[in-house]
């Protein structure tokens, strides 16, 4: 998600949603939670860094638990539910 779709998504005060992914409900795996917040992140590479291209790095997909904050990774993009 770039950044006008998160100023999109904070500014109109968005819900949390219940996610798939591989057509499996995602569940907190520490408190059991099934509603989530959704967020984007680069997974940095030693060697693109060192030649200042971090931009080239893949972006991994995070769902935050509403209920304990817990944040869980996937490279493929959730799909809402």
């Amino acid at each position: 998600m770039g950044f006008i779709e998160e100023f999109k998504h904070a500014y109109a005060g968005d819900e949390t949603h219940h996610y798939h992914v591989a057509r499996k409900q995602v569940t907190c795996l520490h408190c059991g939670g099934e509603d989530f917040d959704r967020g984007s992140a680069l997974l940095n590479t030693t060697g693109l860094t060192f030649l200042r291209l971090d931009w080239v790095n893949r972006e991994a997909h995070l769902l935050i638990c509403a209920g304990c904050g817990e944040i869980r990774l996937f490279l493929e993009k959730p799909d809402r539910v």
